[in-house]
C-alpha cells in the first residue's frame, strides 16, 4: 500500500475500514469465523479474517506496504472487537478497539504514512471531514449532502417508529437530523440568493 502526501486528507479519501460494512458483507459473523477482502479504487487490497465468539472477538488484517525504495513489507495483525448493549434496549453494538489509542471506534483509517489502520483521533495530523475544509459558500451544501446520506441510512434501519407510545431513539435521531438538514437547506438558499444579489422582498411582491 502506498504512502499518502503530507497535504490535508479528508475522511472520504483516506483508506478506511468500516465495521458496519464488514458485518453487511459477511466478513464478520456472530458465533463463527469469517473472511473476505477489500480492494480500493487505487488498487490496494487487504485480506480480512474474523472471529466473533464468546471466547474471542477480533479481526485480523493482512496486507503489503510498498515503499518508494521498492521495499515491500508484509503486515499481519489483529484488532480487537468489543460490544456494548444497544441503547435501543435490544441486542448489542460492536466497536473496533483502536490499536493505538484504545478508543472504541466504528471506522479505522490508514493515511499520512501510517503502516497500520487506527482511529481518526490516533493521528497527529488531522483527518478532516469534507465540511471542515470546504469554502464558506459550499459548507451548507456539503453538510446537507452528508445529512441526507445519514438520514437515508438510518431510515433503512427503522422497524418501529414508536415503542410503548413513545418515539424510538432511532426515529428521534432521524427527526433531529432532518431538522438540521432543513436549516442547512435554508442557509444554502440564502447564500445563493446573496451571491446572485436577488432582492427577496422584491421577488415576494412580484409573486404575491
Amino acid at each position: 500500500m502506498g504512502r499518502y502526501s503530507s497535504g490535508k486528507i479528508i475522511t472520504e479519501s483516506a483508506q478506511r475500514i468500516e465495521l458496519s460494512y464488514l458485518f453487511k458483507a459477511g466478513y464478520i459473523q456472530k458465533g463463527c469465523k469469517a473472511s473476505g477482502s477489500l480492494i480500493w479504487n487505487n488498487g490496494n487490497s487487504i485480506r480480512i479474517q474474523s472471529e466473533l465468539s464468546e471466547e474471542r472477538q477480533f479481526i485480523r488484517l493482512a496486507y503489503q506496504i510498498k515503499y518508494e525504495s521498492g521495499e515491500i513489507e508484509n503486515l499481519d495483525y489483529q484488532i480487537r472487537l468489543e460490544s456494548i448493549p444497544s441503547n435501543l434496549g435490544r441486542g448489542e453494538v460492536f466497536y473496533f478497539i483502536c490499536p493505538r489509542s484504545g478508543r472504541r471506534i466504528r471506522i479505522l483509517y490508514m493515511c499520512y504514512g501510517s503502516q497500520i489502520f487506527k482511529s481518526r483521533k490516533a493521528y497527529q495530523n488531522r483527518i478532516y471531514y469534507q465540511s471542515q475544509i470546504c469554502s464558506k459558500f459550499s459548507y451548507h451544501s456539503v453538510r446537507n449532502f452528508s445529512l441526507e446520506k445519514q438520514i437515508s441510512k438510518l431510515e433503512g434501519q427503522i422497524r418501529k417508529s414508536h415503542y410503548q407510545g413513545k418515539e424510538t431513539r432511532l426515529k428521534e435521531r432521524i427527526r433531529k437530523l432532518s431538522y438540521q438538514k432543513q436549516q442547512h437547506d435554508l442557509q444554502d438558499l440564502l447564500i445563493m440568493v446573496k451571491r446572485l444579489k436577488i432582492d427577496l422582498p422584491e421577488i415576494s411582491q412580484k409573486t404575491g
